[in-house]
């Protein structure tokens, strides 16, 4: 027998009259906001919202039939893409918890790496490159050996799917879908019988719960379904007359376990389960608060039985009013948003006046749009915000938002660009606490009781401090994985150890300089110094290793991955090692230690130009396998390494140039994240207006209608987007650190579609943070804001020169002096 309760409005202290929360949702309406005049029939027409742990892509309808649009596939998609089957009345959140990934702890170590290990190097080195017989008996041999057992890591996985199906069979009209990002909340209203309705979800971070929460304007007319769902491996079913909770399924083991509630909270009308939904009828208005959790225990997760720990989350959100809920999120959101933005060009009315998707396909037609540009900017900063907190896990490939149990690659992290891609952004667009998470995991894969980082540096390479492959996981796996011409590239670990110092570089924090990076960076070289061998020639080379996924053909035809010291390789090697020594001399570590660094740097391979003029790949002169490869990976020495650049190293600048041209003219850059890296490397080329093309073609053919970064075959990645944001900040600014004054680039690679435009709260290594306007591509005004005592070499655009710089209307340097900036100093720049 169904149970029944019913509600009435003053009996509940977290509702209140139903226009409450829409009045401080819409209190500072913002011009960033993505909307549309349909719901989503698919997920990749679906709004996402996130607090770092909880995630949940909220489609605005949901679909009748068994396919609910989760499903990135196109053609299975094929039946609901029209829309005729997705009610706008409805809702389908599709639901993630951070921490919900397949699999457990296990040793993946594979038990021969050690005695292969250099047996695959001999026969590396004894090729001498050119010897295919001895580089095929090398992969085959890592195929067998090095590789983790099992091949693969555990994936992420989605949690599962809430629907609110409305009893009401009317007809939807002035429907209109938004997410406005300065606030976090999506907005649905649309009319029905005469009836206006609101429904608005946020994820809160001090509450740990989504909320929806539905009004109409007239009372009683609030009625719907409620149910849970997930693609598999699960069981649902109620609790009390208004929760539902989705388990794990029967024959779940092995695995995390994990919950998701929902508490159904109407205001008036009456509430009661019916099997395994709940039914709201005749409510004036209703709060669903969703919470969920699992059983996982390590980094920021303490473990526990995931049921309780919903209940307990729930309980307490209960005693809260929505519009508390709200404020208490934008109160710790909102300041971090608005730190930094973006205005390109003007405003356009007509172009305003239309929603999200149609401009969208208008730039897939060819046209500009710069606030579109403007708009997909603020997106990617929002992207960021909603899924990298400092007490939770970094983003992932697809953030936090996935709909499979098993999703494309695994949805993890995957280090051989795509994780250090994610956090180009954070620190220069003001987002620097979201760079923690990433270095916690780096420590998460370093320490043994919760990774195997050192590990695998002892037993497979005999070496001291810790390596990472090119994926990691929720455990710490830092093996290789996949295949030999995947999984044997040993750098995963050296580029991540980067960003801590890069977070330094930023913020000029002593202390985190002192107890979080410099471990870090210490660990990271000390295994390069084990782990560099002697080629013969005098060089210390890294090997067994690859180009990221790319094959070399060698001139009997024969195509091969494994290698000794491919270009990538040194140049990531080489910029830790400088960076070790930086962070080593300004905290005055061991001499000893760091005069063992400096030899060892002193000893990798130079640059090399192949016979084209390009930058070559490795360390002969080979062709590739795939001209047009998505990978690029041995221009990171131009992006976002240091090593060169126009000003400081032109030839090898005009080598990488050459090497990109080619790439891009054999087909490569057609991935969102690989076109992306492109746009960054032409702006470090200060060619604005090649990096603004192909900011376009990412726009174009990488973009889903929500603004979401699209990789073929037509899945999310995140990546595209983070990477694609931060280019358009290297066309405004650029910045280097170095011990006697930081430089900064000033529009150095301006497009000219971009003649007219403001920055504000943009960050630059040294730390400070710049507000500048520039119109005709001339800077017309500009303020430095100094976070401290540090001395700045200012590099003006192209046909300007610094006139003066002042504070508090005193000339505290003159044309072409580097400016020595005060902490908590305001400065304005004066050119001619």
């Amino acid at each position: 027998m169904p149970r029944t309760i019913f509600r009435k409005a003053f009996t509940l202290t977290l509702l209140t009259t139903a226009s409450c929360v829409a009045q401080t949702a819409t209190s500072h309406e913002s011009a960033d906001v993505l909307w549309y005049r349909q719901p989503a029939a698919i997920w990749d027409h679906a709004l996402p919202i996130g607090n770092g742990r909880l995630g949940a892509m909220v489609f605005g309808g949901a679909n009748s039939g068994v396919n609910n649009g989760d499903q990135q596939d196109e053609a299975k998609n094929a039946d609901v893409l029209d829309g005729s089957k997705t009610s706008g009345a409805d809702e389908h959140l599709q639901l993630n918890e951070s921490s919900l990934w397949q699999g457990s702890r296990k040793d993946r170590l594979n038990p021969k790496a050690h005695d292969a290990f250099p047996q695959i190097r001999k026969l590396l080195l004894d090729s001498r490159g050119v010897d295919g017989a001895k580089i095929a008996a090398a992969e085959k041999l890592a195929q067998e050996s090095l590789l983790g057992m099992p091949r693969g890591m555990p994936g992420y996985s989605t949690l599962g799917d809430l629907y609110l199906r409305s009893t009401a069979k009317s007809a939807v009209t002035e429907y209109r879908r938004q997410l406005d990002l300065d606030t976090g909340v999506v907005r649905v209203t649309y009319t029905s019988a005469g009836v206006h309705y609101r429904r608005e979800v946020f994820a809160s971070i001090p509450g740990q719960v989504l909320v929806v929460r539905l009004t109409a304007d007239r009372k009683g007319a609030i009625s719907f379904r409620a149910s849970m769902d997930r693609p598999a491996d699960f069981q649902v079913r109620t609790r009390g007359d208004n929760t539902l909770v989705l388990r794990e399924g029967a024959t779940h083991s092995d695995q995390i376990r994990f919950a998701g509630e929902a508490t159904v909270l109407p205001s008036g009308g009456r509430v009661r389960t019916e099997g395994t939904e709940v039914v709201v009828t005749g409510a004036d208005s209703a709060t669903v608060l969703i919470a969920m959790a699992t059983d996982f225990k390590g980094g920021p997760f303490t473990g526990g039985d995931p049921e309780t720990l919903c209940a307990e989350v729930l309980a307490k959100a209960a005693r809260q009013q929505v519009p508390a809920l709200l404020a208490a999120q934008e109160a710790i959101s909102q300041p971090m948003y608005r730190r930094m933005s973006l205005q390109l060009g003007t405003a356009d009315a007509t172009l305003e006046a239309l929603p999200t998707d149609e401009r969208v396909k208008r730039v897939s037609g060819g046209a500009d749009d710069l606030r579109l540009q403007q708009l997909y900017f603020a997106f990617a900063r929002y992207l960021l915000l909603s899924s990298s907190r400092t007490d939770g896990l970094p983003a992932n490939l697809q953030g936090i938002w996935a709909a499979g149990i098993s999703n494309p690659w695994g949805s993890k992290w995957t280090i051989n660009v795509n994780t250090e891609m994610n956090y180009w952004l954070a620190e220069p667009a003001g987002l620097s606490e979201t760079t923690l998470p990433l270095i916690n995991l780096v420590d998460m894969v370093r320490t043994p009781t919760s990774g195997t980082g050192t590990q695998v540096a002892q037993k497979y390479y005999g070496a001291r401090g810790f390596v990472i492959h090119h994926n990691t996981d929720l455990w710490g796996d830092a093996e290789p994985i996949d295949g030999y011409q995947y999984g044997v590239w040993p750098m995963g670990g050296a580029w991540l150890a980067l960003h801590a110092w890069e977070h330094y570089a930023f913020t000029l924090d002593k202390d985190f300089l002192r107890s979080r990076a410099w471990p870090i960076l210490h660990d990271a070289s000390l295994f390069f110094l084990d782990y560099l061998v002697d080629d013969g020639a005098g060089h210390l080379v890294t090997g067994p290793s690859l180009s990221p996924e790319n094959m070399y053909v060698l001139p009997d035809g024969s195509k091969h991955a494994l290698t000794m010291a491919p270009t990538m390789d040194v140049e990531i090697v080489r910029e830790l090692l400088t960076r070790t020594l930086d962070t080593g001399h300004l905290l005055g570590e061991d001499p000893a230690f760091l005069q063992q660094v400096e030899t060892a740097r002193a000893k990798l391979p130079s640059f090399a130009v192949g016979k084209l003029g390009q930058l070559q790949e490795w360390q002969r002169d080979y062709d590739e396998n795939a001209p047009g490869h998505r990978h690029i990976s041995h221009l990171w020495a131009l992006y976002p390494g240091t090593q060169i650049s126009l000003s400081h190293t032109p030839d090898l600048a005009a080598a990488a140039r050459i090497s990109l041209e080619r790439r891009l003219a054999n087909g490569g850059g057609q991935t969102g994240w690989s076109r992306a890296w492109v746009v960054n490397y032409w702006y470090h080329l200060h060619d604005g207006q090649q990096a603004y093309d192909s900011l376009q073609v990412l726009f174009r053919q990488s973009t889903f209608p929500n603004l979401m970064d699209t990789h073929p075959p037509g899945v999310f990645q995140i990546d595209g987007n983070l990477g694609a944001a931060n280019g358009m900040l290297e066309a405004i600014v650029q910045s280097r650190w170095a011990s006697d004054a930081a430089e900064v680039e000033l529009l150095p690679a301006l497009p000219k579609q971009w003649m007219q435009g403001e920055v504000h709260g943009v960050r630059v290594r040294g730390g400070a943070a710049l507000d500048l306007r520039w119109k005709d591509g001339r800077i017309v005004w500009m303020k430095i804001h100094a976070d401290h005592d540090e001395a700045f070499r200012l590099l003006p655009p192209v046909g300007q020169t610094i006139a003066r710089v002042e504070s508090a209307g005193r000339r505290v340097a003159a044309a072409g002096d580097p400016v020595a900036l005060k902490a908590g100093a305001t400065y304005e720049v004066v050119f001619q």
